[in-house]
């Protein structure tokens, strides 16, 4: 079967598709996911602002399918304004973001819809697999071996990395995004809308099945990438947040401790070593890091046992230039 001869009704899938200069990849991912079998869906393209033929493409697709919904924004605003705008758009009761250039299996939808269903859940998190150039595929996060859990637990899992702040794995109630920011940041905004809608999920149901592959293109891994200080900022902001919201004296538990060791510290020490800002700048940042540094963070990623992490954020305290050269010597993938 194809899409609109599929199970729960007229719609049940709003697949986002957020889009930034992505003419040599949108009309594929449309043709794609018209093929997801069994599962009646509606596909939001969204244009964020785009210089190249983006738009015009995505405007032919929807006036040849009648499942596909097309928004174009004036300019360039960023992917969570985008995806702000077609969650707006979606007419589903579930919501799943895809990003053009990637895969996914074929019954993706359906199978992560099947368990919505079957557990009543607001979330459901599946597998995937991130493939790099030059690098073999690698599984993304992990699952726990239960069906279901709360949204309190799947938070606290997000915090220790058990689960991963990405996307395109995850089928969101459409009603549960009604009630959470699309915080307008460049980089982690994924993790910050999975944050929101874990915490304030009811249940959260987990498909033991790889439903999607993130190719990690040339770019995006090298250590003099974009400048995301303010948004590692917002972001901690954005988590600390929830937690509080869901139990304020957590914000001295181990596993939020170690969230701030592994976002708040080392991941903006990272940034602000990476080659990225002037020199002046960098020394700055690196000050506004260490001062945010303490031993109770140091004390919950030796509570957690991560050898790698304990021994990046003794050097980077100790010695900046020291632990930048140590990341510059293994790529900047520690």
């Amino acid at each position: 079967m194809t899409a609109g001869s599929g199970i729960a009704g007229e719609r049940a899938v709003s697949v986002i598709v957020p889009c930034f200069n992505a003419e040599d990849f949108v009309e594929s991912a449309v043709e794609r996911l018209l093929l997801q079998s069994d599962v009646d869906i509606q596909i939001v393209i969204v244009d964020d602002g785009s210089s190249d033929g983006t738009a015009a493409i995505a405007a032919r697709l929807a006036e040849a399918h009648s499942e596909v919904a097309f928004v174009a924004l004036p300019r360039n605003q960023g992917v969570a304004a985008a995806r702000r705008a077609a969650v707006t758009a979606a007419s589903a009761d579930y919501v799943w973001f895809v990003d053009a250039d990637d895969e996914w299996a074929p019954d993706a939808a359906r199978a992560m819809l099947t368990a919505a269903i079957e557990h009543d859940a607001d979330v459901v998190c599946a597998k995937a697999t991130v493939v790099a150039e030059q690098r073999g595929p690698k599984p993304v996060g992990a699952l726990p071996a239960v069906a279901t859990t709360s949204g309190a637990a799947a938070f606290r899992m997000l915090l220790t990395g058990e689960l991963t702040g990405h996307l395109w794995n995850k089928l969101f109630r459409r009603d549960l995004l009604d009630r959470i920011e699309f915080t307008p940041i460049r980089q982690h905004s994924d993790q910050a809308m999975v944050a929101q809608a874990l915490s304030r999920a009811t249940t959260v149901a987990y498909l033991p099945k790889e439903v999607y592959t993130y190719r990690l293109r040339t770019g995006s891994i090298i250590r003099s990438g974009a400048r995301r200080a303010d948004s590692l900022r917002t972001l901690g902001t954005v988590v600390g947040r929830c937690m509080a919201a869901i139990d304020a004296t957590a914000l001295r538990s181990t596993e939020y401790l170690y969230y701030r060791a592994r976002y708040g510290a080392l991941a903006r020490l990272k940034d602000a070593t990476s080659g990225a800002y002037l020199a002046r700048d960098a020394e700055a940042l690196v000050r506004e890091v260490r001062g945010d540094m303490s031993i109770a963070q140091w004390w919950a990623l030796v509570r957690r046992r991560d050898a790698t992490r304990i021994a990046l954020y003794t050097l980077g305290w100790a010695s900046p230039n020291a632990y930048a050269r140590t990341l510059d010597r293994f790529g900047g993938r520690l």
